[in-house]
């Protein structure tokens, strides 16, 4: 059975205390000498955090002589909102981003926040995870509209506890998803994920359990269809203005072939970050700095960049040209790295099922995930608006095209 490890680890900011900080940063930081005398903690500055609570401290030090310790870190615990928090878990959201920066952070090809120190309770293993996925997809269609009516109920959060401290990243920005990123940026990021998939492109590491037992998309998408036949028409009626019929007749495609596109965006090729958001992408001084790993998968490389377009992109009537034009560039940095086996075709038809599975994403969101923080309006919303300008004007094809 998981148990709680025998150290302290704190899970909200008023149990972070000087002595804990002390103790987590001297060895990271190769201080012998300097010691935490007083911090105060804050929140980030900027983004909307649905998985984990980002807190930014700021540290007072009695410095040793010869030392220079860090000034601020940003210490991530798990979110306080139960029904998020168990839909995180059923995802692996804190495993995943705990096993990236064991795995991959050494030598990944874009620059990261340096991870300080990390500690979580051990949780289920793998081969019982796996087995709770195969059962729940092959359980009938009935059970499988139950568990979804009452899904925020099924995810429970556990009681572990999770925590990681990071470098913060000074005087950074980000695009929140209430806006647009420029197009410089996107490029930026783009580039970035190009080095990212050709770095372990087709690499046999991509089929290990850990972390990439994990699928692209979804572990359960039988009880996501189910999900979808119980809220589907409540969230048609609430956003009427955004969900079309020319709109649900997509969503109603990729969530009658959901295990299949499941599959297709699965195959191991690259290794993905899994939340391309624009909101996980700080620019300082020095250009990108990715964060939030918790998605972390392997999978076709156009899960990354549909993810990422199908949120930033706004409507108008240059929005077609655009994605065109950013896609066609981030092939070529593919193919540039060495990735001379992955058509354009295959490309622009995986960013479309992409797209697709994101339009289905956000109706169960809009139903059961609470996507709060930007004032009046939900997360859902804000990138049904967006995804709208690209969805494909036929279904895409779930398996190989001729180039």
């Amino acid at each position: 059975m998981p148990r709680r490890l025998p150290v302290e680890i704190p899970q909200s900011p008023d149990a972070i205390t000087d002595a804990w900080l002390t103790g987590v940063l001297r060895p990271s930081c190769g201080l012998t000498g300097s010691t935490v005398v007083g911090h105060s903690c804050h929140a980030p500055g900027a983004g909307v955090g649905f998985s984990s609570n980002a807190i930014r401290v700021d540290l007072t030090w009695d410095a040793a002589a010869g030392e220079d310790p860090p000034r601020r870190v940003l210490v991530k615990v798990p979110t306080t909102n139960r029904s998020n928090r168990g839909l995180v878990e059923s995802e692996g959201g804190y495993d995943r981003e705990y096993q990236f920066y064991e795995r991959f952070a050494d030598d990944f090809p874009v620059r990261i926040p340096r991870r300080l120190y990390a500690a979580q309770d051990p949780g289920r293993s793998w081969r019982s995870m796996a087995r709770q996925f195969r059962f729940a997809n092959t359980v009938p269609g009935f059970a499988a509209r139950f568990i979804g009516r009452y899904s925020r109920t099924f995810a429970r959060p556990t009681r572990r506890r999770v925590v990681m401290v990071l470098e913060y990243v000074d005087n950074a920005r980000l695009t929140p998803l209430d806006a647009t990123p420029t197009e410089s940026d996107l490029v930026e990021v783009l580039a970035a994920q190009a080095r990212i998939h050709a770095a372990h492109w087709r690499s046999p590491l991509l089929r290990d359990d850990e972390p990439f037992g994990w699928r692209t998309g979804t572990q359960v998408p039988n009880i996501l269809q189910g999900t979808y036949a119980v809220f589907r028409d409540r969230v048609v009626a609430e956003r009427s203005h955004l969900l079309t019929p020319d709109v649900m007749a997509l969503a109603d495609w990729i969530d009658a072939n959901l295990v299949a596109a499941v599959d297709h965006l699965d195959e191991p090729l690259a290794l993905l970050h899994g939340d391309a958001r624009s909101d996980n992408m700080l620019f300082d001084d020095n250009g990108l700095v990715m964060i939030d790993f918790g998605l972390i998968s392997s999978g076709r490389p156009g899960w990354d960049v549909g993810y990422l377009l199908s949120g930033t992109l706004a409507d108008g009537p240059e929005v077609a040209a655009q994605r065109d034009r950013l896609i066609a560039g981030y092939h070529t940095r593919l193919v540039a790295a060495g990735v001379t086996d992955h058509s354009l075709a295959q490309l622009r038809n995986d960013v479309d099922v992409t797209v697709l599975w994101m339009l289905h994403r956000m109706i169960l969101t809009a139903a059961v995930f609470e996507g709060s923080g930007y004032g009046e309006v939900d997360l859902s919303d804000l990138w049904l608006a967006k995804i709208r300008a690209l969805l494909p004007g036929s279904p895409p094809v779930l398996g190989d095209v001729s180039a």
